[in-house]
C-alpha cells in the first residue's frame, strides 16, 4: 500500500516539476529577450511614439522603465529554479531550497526594485502555494529528514540480511 502511495507522489511531483518547467522556462527566454531587446525597444519607441495604441503605450512605458539588468536577474533566477527543479527531480532536498530561494527572490525583487505597481499578488499566491506542495511532496517521499518512503529505510530500521 505505501509503494502505491509512493508512486502516486511520485507521480504527481514529476507532473507539476513538467508544469513548473514550462511555465519557467518561457518566463526565462522573455526575461532574456526583454533585456536583449530593451535598447531597442527604448530607441524605437521615442523614435515613433505614435506606432504603439494608446492602450498598450501606458504598459509599454512601464516595461520601458524597468532597468535591463532587472531582467537579466530574474532571467538568472528562473535559471536557478530551473536547476532547482532538475534536483527535485531527482529527489534532492537542495533542489527544493534551491527552487525556493530563487522564487522568494523573485517575488521581491518587484517589491525591492520597482514601484509597488508592479506587485503582482495572484503571482505571489500561485508561487507560495507551490513551494508548499513541493514540501508536502517532498517531505512525503523521504527527502526530508523523517519522511515515510520505502527507500528512505534502508539502513537503519531494515538492515540487509545476511544470508
Amino acid at each position: 500500500m505505501e509503494d502505491i502511495k509512493y508512486k502516486s507522489n511520485l507521480r504527481t511531483l514529476h507532473v507539476l516539476l513538467i508544469l513548473s518547467f514550462i511555465y519557467t522556462g518561457i518566463m526565462f527566454i522573455g526575461e532574456l529577450i526583454s533585456g536583449m531587446a530593451l535598447p531597442w525597444m527604448t530607441r524605437y519607441y521615442a523614435a515613433h511614439p505614435d506606432a504603439v495604441p494608446d492602450e498598450w503605450g501606458i504598459l509599454l512605458e512601464r516595461s520601458l522603465s524597468i532597468p535591463q539588468w532587472y531582467y537579466f536577474l530574474t532571467a538568472l533566477l528562473d535559471a536557478v529554479s530551473i536547476v532547482g527543479m532538475v534536483l527535485m527531480w531527482r529527489l534532492r532536498k537542495n533542489g527544493f531550497h534551491c527552487y525556493t530561494l530563487a522564487k522568494l527572490l523573485l517575488i521581491a525583487m518587484p517589491m525591492l526594485f520597482l514601484s509597488r505597481s508592479f506587485i503582482g499578488i495572484g503571482n505571489i499566491m500561485v508561487c507560495v502555494l507551490m513551494i508548499g506542495i513541493y514540501f508536502y511532496l517532498m517531505r512525503a517521499l523521504g527527502t526530508f529528514s523523517g519522511g515515510g518512503s520505502p527507500t528512505s529505510t534502508d539502513t537503519i530500521d531494515n538492515p540487509p540480511s545476511k544470508e
